[in-house]
């Protein structure tokens, strides 16, 4: 098993990103409306000059970047028209080429032109640079249409409330017209283009892209939502998909809001796991010594920041205090990745003792997050809820609040009740454009699905059906509350996996690999408990001040 290269920070930030990227909801009960225009239709589109030259963005310098033109509307390809942003780095081995790799990161929202980037070249967005599959594919990455530099870009002009893992019932009502507010700003906004937005759509526009860049068929690797639209690709064009793998697979059915309501109990079966952990360790954290134990001391901790936010935590923008909500999601956070638990337990300790923070560690307070509109690099979310809304949602709000009220007991960690909560979706009166896709496999080759056991953002329980549903084989990571795995957390037995498919031609298979190891928090070098015995103390300090460390609390982001 090699290193993971995601460090605790990456991770954190993967969590925050991903814990907002996902929903669920029965399917759209839409009747179809006029269907996509044929193949002869596009052939303007299909048969465009790809214009390849260097990208604008400094982190993008080492690929090409172009744009590609599509219908916004595929009803109406002599309509209006969008730009798909891509991003290309050459096999490295062109005797050996065998088509382009073309990827998607998850979301939806989330710009893509970054995968193909190596780590070298971008500790913080490299992912494919580095892999085998560099050497055979040309890794395109793409900006799905409304994200990145890709055309057109939504903006609702507003937020809505985050909801946090436990609501009080006085705040239903305030998430609720928050809720409203947005969606309705977002329709007077954007409107005419909304509707527009969907998985489909994107996936047109993938083919649009392989037909642009004179290819008779695409490979396809997604993580997360990513997953699903490489599925919805591979059901409206199966000629033309050869290899795929999905990585961190959606559940197929639900979608949107069952498929992200998955998220809560995924997260409880993460901190079973922890407390049992810590539970072990009581002579070093002395957090309890039975999960009950453990669970108490968190419960506590979570009130007592209710009524007393701390004002000193490290890495918080400055004037925001920690509060219930930060630390409940900051525990959910903690307990998925098992690989990082001496080095999450430090803060969760310090927090649960309400003891100081060392004064070496803290750095200096953490800068705002650049408005996502200005970053041509960032996420959407207004892309993003515009994509969710190509699904029905339920609109009964006492089946909302009721859902808020159980979960925020059974599962207050993590994400808790956040998609449990009205969503914008929910108050969207506009039909969907077109019934969703029906998965399906008819015609293109078996893939490989990948999936962490534990993962609480796409719940293990999607991977088999959606890897039966395709007729793919299965990789699961055992004892492993990751997300991303290939390119992101780099065990050597998914490497080997996903390259021996992809690269050799090997028949996809189902197997299971091993999780990053639990830590022991007595071994060498290993951080510890920061009450200064001889395990930590002054190497807590120094590692606090040396290490990569999270922004703690929920996501700055919805």
């Amino acid at each position: 098993m090699r290193r993971a290269r995601t460090t605790t920070a990456v991770a954190v930030a993967l969590a925050a990103s991903l814990a907002a990227s996902l929903a669920a909801a029965a399917p759209a009960a839409a009747d179809p409306r006029t269907p996509p225009a044929p193949d002869d239709a596009l052939a303007d589109f299909h048969g465009q000059e790809v214009d390849w030259g260097p990208c604008e963005e400094d982190v993008l310098r080492p690929l090409e970047c172009a744009g590609i033109e599509v219908p916004l509307d595929y009803t109406d390809p002599g309509g209006a028209r969008a730009t798909i942003a891509v991003s290309r780095r050459a096999a490295s081995d062109p005797d050996r080429r065998r088509g382009i790799l073309l990827t998607n990161p998850g979301g939806p929202g989330q710009p893509g032109r970054t995968v193909p980037l190596s780590s070298a070249e971008s500790s913080a967005h490299g992912i494919l640079g580095d892999e085998r599959v560099a050497e055979v594919y040309d890794l395109i990455g793409m900006d799905p249409r409304g994200t990145g530099a890709s055309t057109p870009r939504l903006d609702c002009g507003t937020d809505y409330e985050i909801t946090p893992p436990r609501p009080d019932d006085a705040d239903f009502s305030r998430l609720t017209r928050s809720a409203i507010a947005y969606q309705r700003a977002c329709a007077q906004a954007d409107g005419a283009v909304r509707r527009h937005m969907t998985t489909a759509n994107t996936a047109r526009d993938m083919d649009v892209v392989r037909a642009a860049l004179g290819e008779e068929r695409i490979n396809y690797l997604g993580w997360s939502y990513g997953t699903y639209l490489g599925a919805v690709y591979g059901s409206l064009f199966p000629e033309r998909l050869d290899r795929s793998v999905l990585d961190s697979a959606v559940h197929p059915d639900g979608i949107w809001r069952d498929v992200f309501t998955l998220q809560a109990p995924a997260y409880s079966a993460n901190v079973e796991r922890y407390t049992r952990w810590l539970a072990e360790h009581d002579d070093v954290y002395e957090l309890g010594s039975t999960p009950e134990e453990v669970l108490a001391v968190f419960e506590e901790t979570s009130w007592r920041l209710a009524e007393d936010p701390r004002e000193d935590v490290p890495g918080r923008p400055e004037g925001v205090a920690f509060g219930q909500a930060d630390w409940d999601y900051f525990v959910g956070t903690a307990a998925r990745y098992q690989g990082y638990w001496d080095l999450f337990t430090v803060d969760v300790a310090i927090l649960a003792h309400d003891r100081p923070f060392p004064r070496s560690a803290a750095p200096a307070a953490a800068e705002a997050d650049p408005e996502p509109a200005s970053d041509p690099l960032a996420g959407n979310i207004d892309l993003q809820t515009a994509v969710l809304c190509e699904a029905e949602w339920p609109g009964r709000l006492p089946d909302y609040y009721a859902d808020m009220r159980r979960v925020r007991e059974e599962h207050p960690y993590g994400v808790g009740a956040y998609w449990h909560a009205p969503h914008p979706c929910a108050f969207d009166s506009s039909e969907p454009a077109e019934p969703l896709v029906e998965l399906e496999r008819d015609g293109h080759p078996a893939g490989l699905v990948v999936a962490g056991e534990f993962d609480p953002q796409t719940a293990y329980e999607g991977a088999p059906v959606l890897a039966d549903r395709l007729g793919a084989g299965l990789v699961t990571v055992e004892d492993e509350g990751g997300h991303g795995f290939y390119g992101v957390a780099e065990l050597d037995c998914v490497t080997g996996a996903v390259d021996a498919y992809l690269v050799d031609g090997a028949a996809p298979e189902d197997l299971t690999c091993q999780g990053m190891p639990v830590p022991d928090p007595r071994a060498p070098s290993t951080l510890s408990a920061p009450d200064g015995d001889s395990a930590a103390g002054e190497g807590v300090a120094r590692a606090w001040a040396e290490r990569e460390r999270p922004v703690l609390g929920v996501p700055a982001a919805r």
